[in-house]
């Protein structure tokens, strides 16, 4: 009756579809020799696919077959080729877990075509801390599988342990309750050591450079700052000291706009002179220096000019191409009311012949159109030109 029973149960479990994928795939020994033949004809197709892809780069076919990842892909795709071909081998360990390093691989060549796509400053710092992660936990990731792995001869460490010897070595710490005790698992660690002291100053220097350069442009003006607080925008060419100062008196001596921001965003970087000016106490927290172009939206991004209550567009006056400085000057209000349309323009223009350009601005001062229409009244009444000087210029009580 018990054999029976056994017989009855032992059919039911062959008819089970989990049973069925186990027999045809695992103990029916052609069935498994085709999944293995087709686990070759894939990783010797992607390394094929990889060498013939090499001649399309320029350089060296060498230089591109000995790279890193195309040592990896092979370091996991031989084992299955001697798995193929010798059947004894096929317990042979295949370290799998490399492939960590052409995952962080294919990572950065998306971040960077990410880059690329946006194109905005900003991006490329979380890029960079992004890439500097990823570094981190495949260096760990491999010296924990690589440990845990080579220590089955000696302690037979779990992947916890593993874990924690690795985070105690790599944070300098150093209990020594944990640690390797066969040859091959010591070399590891040296190598991850090793590889560890040369990979992540790399990638800390180049973080360092990013953060360098973007505080030498200046940043970004903060968006709760632009929301909460009212804000103009000052584009300019070339920032001089003279143009800075007039500028300033004038827009700060009227009293409602004791709490604006003004937000300088000029392609040029700042000199000495305007530097000090800005650390003056009464300056430093009122006006903000910003490196970047008004023909960019990344710029008028980073200045917030949606936001803004004006945009300020200054000529350079003593530019010897006054025709040029125009050009510029259009450009510029062009990009700005094409980016923030209902942001109030107040633009500078040198020649007359250049005003029809820039209809859409709500104001637009010629400077030689003033100038010649000052002529004309100090000829009809002299002295007009003087007091109308004097009125137009806030009053510092001298």
């Amino acid at each position: 009756m018990r054999t029976a029973i056994v017989q009855v149960e032992f059919y039911v479990n062959e008819n089970t579809f989990k049973e069925r994928l186990k027999l045809f795939f695992i103990k029916n020994q052609r069935s498994s020799l085709r999944v293995r033949l087709f686990n070759f004809f894939l990783k010797v197709l992607s390394c094929l696919l990889y060498i013939v892809r090499c001649p399309c780069f320029q350089g060296n076919v060498w230089e591109q077959v000995l790279r890193i990842p195309f040592i990896l892909e092979m370091i996991s795709a031989v084992p299955f080729v001697i798995t193929v071909i010798l059947p004894s081998f096929r317990n042979l360990f295949i370290p799998v877990f490399l492939n960590c390093w052409l995952a962080k691989h294919a990572l950065e060549n998306m971040i960077n075509d990410l880059h690329r796509a946006i194109q905005r400053t900003h991006s490329a710092m979380f890029n960079q801390v992004l890439i500097l992660i990823s570094t981190l936990v495949c260096l760990i990731f491999t010296c924990i599988c690589g440990i845990q792995h080579l220590e089955r001869a000696g302690n037979n460490l779990t992947l916890f342990d593993s874990l924690y010897f690795c985070v105690v070595t790599f944070s300098t710490v150093g209990f020594g309750d944990v640690t390797p005790q066969i040859w091959p698992s010591q070399l590891l660690v040296v190598i991850m050591i090793c590889v560890a002291l040369i990979v992540l100053p790399i990638q800390f220097e180049q973080l360092a450079f990013l953060w360098m350069e973007r505080q030498k442009s200046g940043g970004n003006y903060s968006r709760y700052r632009a929301q909460t607080e009212k804000h103009v925008v000052l584009c300019v060419s070339c920032l001089k000291i003279d143009l800075l100062m007039d500028f300033l008196n004038e827009f700060f001596a009227h009293p409602r706009l004791q709490d604006y921001y003004v937000v300088i965003l000029c392609p040029a970087e700042m000199d000495v002179q305007v530097r000090r000016v800005l650390h003056i106490p009464l300056w430093a927290q009122r006006v903000i220096y910003l490196q970047g172009s008004a023909l960019k939206d990344q710029d008028l991004m980073r200045a917030k000019m949606d936001d803004a209550e004006a945009c300020f567009i200054l000529s350079n006056r003593f530019e010897v191409d006054r025709f040029a400085a125009d050009h510029q000057t259009i450009l510029r209000a062009w990009a700005v009311k094409d980016f923030a349309p209902n942001c109030p323009l107040y633009v500078q223009i040198l020649k007359p012949e250049n005003k029809f350009h820039i209809k859409f601005a709500d104001h637009v001062v010629c400077e030689e159109e003033f100038k010649y229409a000052m002529l004309a009244l100090n000829c009809v009444c002299p002295a007009t030109s003087t007091l109308i000087t004097l009125l137009i210029h806030s009053s510092r009580g001298q």
